[in-house]
């Protein structure tokens, strides 16, 4: 049974601390139309592609601008809906912003990645809606 019960820690421990990937929905305070959200994106050996992604939810005709500062060269990616039918804005660097108009109702997604060369990076995503 103590066999089983390391074994099981163990395996959390390893799942949790190569997480990377934070699916997060952003919550402005009251009265706020902006929200910042802090993380740490780092490479995953053990997938093609890593990203954190937030979550916010806005109405159709909203501009959004999201504002990027990374410790070193990252990329943010916007998108709603599906991911397939192509980004609303990106921008990529070491600071980074890019603004779009919401086409509909509902949620989109802000996806934070690394640049060309991967390396892991610090980073601070400000997220304005007017």
């Amino acid at each position: 049974m103590r066999k089983l019960w390391v074994s099981l820690l163990l395996i959390g421990l390893v799942l949790t601390g190569s997480a990377n990937q934070i699916n997060q929905r952003i919550r402005f305070e009251k009265g706020a139309s902006s929200g910042t959200v802090t993380g740490t994106w780092h490479p995953d050996p053990k997938a093609n592609e890593s990203f954190d992604r937030y979550i916010l939810g806005a109405t159709k005709g909203q501009r959004v601008t999201v504002t990027f500062k990374g410790s070193a060269p990252g990329s943010v990616y916007c998108w709603q809906s599906d991911y397939n039918n192509g980004e609303l804005a990106s921008g990529s660097g070491q600071n980074a912003s890019c603004s779009f108009k919401l086409p509909a109702n509902g949620d989109f997604y802000v996806d934070v990645g690394p640049d060309e060369k991967g390396q892991a990076f610090d980073y601070t995503v400000t997220v304005a809606i007017r």
